[in-house]
């Protein structure tokens, strides 16, 4: 039994030493492949990397040149907000200061120079339209006087007393107008009323790319209070204007009745609610819009309409007996369209 054992197991412990060897040699060959292999994997490895950091450098280079993009937009608005804050304050400030008719239709035509490319403006007279002054026009001196039954466009505007919009043409602005504006049927101009003392004095004329329609709309209103506060226009004797509500029975207050001093202070006042709603339709035109719809024009400007509100209260109504709510009364003429419930049922209603 020994003989046989010690027999086999130099045939055994050869065989086992041949597997060890040959599963080393095996192993040594798999350590060398990959040892080989590292090179290739790091290089595929460094270039993923590489690809993945260029990816997020790129995304955050769009996200910051979006960022700056939108951030010099945004300043550019501001300033072109601020630049045409400046013009129209300055023109409004020029048009205020205006002691007669001259002098308020020459800062209306400087000003509507600005934002325009050609203005002119036209004295309404009798069905007549006189032709006061022009900006950049080179032959108004050739136009004379213009009957407004020949000139649709400004005998709609006239009518309606709103801004008009219409084509060039000989058959929108008559042939001698068309003349001296050069007719062109695929060009357009506007029409914008300055409406003084209940009936239009004078019509803006307006054309070219840059023409800003709000902006002239809001000068010829306050060229309209003005119109209608200048010590150089007579007012007819009577009943105030655009009186609707007063301390006193109207008959006490009529005009010839007032003293020099109370008239200018009725002027003033009217003038300065006219400014204000002037200036509420247009810095807050969307608000307007959005107070009509619902029927709560006083919710959608409560702001605006108690801060002006507060001042005429103080500048006014404190300060004259015989004073009326003018800027109750533009409020509803030019805000609520001559709706008085428009405004909604949380508005105060009247000062006085």
């Amino acid at each position: 039994m020994s003989e046989t054992k010690s027999a086999f197991s130099p045939t055994a412990e050869s065989l086992v030493r041949q597997e060890v060897d040959a599963a080393y040699r095996e192993q040594l060959r798999q350590l060398h492949e990959l040892i080989s292999s590292w090179p290739l994997e790091i290089e595929r490895a460094f270039a993923a990397a590489k690809t993945d950091a260029i990816a997020r450098v790129e995304q955050r280079y769009q996200v910051l040149l979006q960022d700056s993009i939108l951030a010099a937009r945004q300043q550019a608005q501001t300033q072109a907000v601020g630049e045409l804050v400046g013009k129209l304050n300055q023109s409004v400030r020029c048009l205020t200061a205006s002691e007669n008719e001259g002098r308020w239709r020459e800062a209306l035509l400087d000003a509507a120079q600005g934002f325009s490319g050609r203005a002119a403006l036209f004295d309404v007279r009798r069905g007549i339209l006189q032709l006061h002054g022009t900006r950049n026009v080179p032959e108004d001196g050739q136009l004379f006087d213009v009957p407004v039954a020949s000139a649709p466009a400004f005998a709609s505007a006239i009518d309606t007393r709103d801004t008009i919009v219409a084509v060039r043409t000989a058959g929108e602005m008559s042939a001698e107008l068309a003349r001296v504006f050069d007719e062109a049927g695929d060009q357009k101009f506007y029409l914008f009323p300055v409406v003084g003392r209940g009936h239009v004095d004078a019509l803006l004329y307006a054309d070219g790319e840059r023409t800003q329609v709000d902006s002239l709309e809001l000068l010829t209103r306050v060229a309209g209070a003005v119109a209608a506060g200048s010590p150089s226009v007579s007012h007819p004797k009577g009943e105030l204007v655009n009186i609707a509500s007063a301390r006193k029975p109207l008959e006490d207050q009529s005009w010839s009745a007032l003293s020099e001093e109370e008239r200018d202070m009725h002027r003033k006042a009217q003038r300065f609610a006219r400014v204000q709603v002037a200036s509420i339709r247009l810095y807050k035109s969307d608000a307007v819009k959005n107070g009509r719809t619902a029927g709560g024009l006083y919710t959608s400007l409560k702001e605006e309409i108690d801060s002006a509100r507060g001042v005429f209260r103080r500048d006014f109504v404190t300060k004259s007996e015989t004073m009326v709510d003018y800027l109750h009364l533009e409020l509803v003429e030019t805000l609520a369209n001559n709706d008085v419930d428009l405004l909604g049922s949380d508005y105060p209603g009247p000062l006085v």
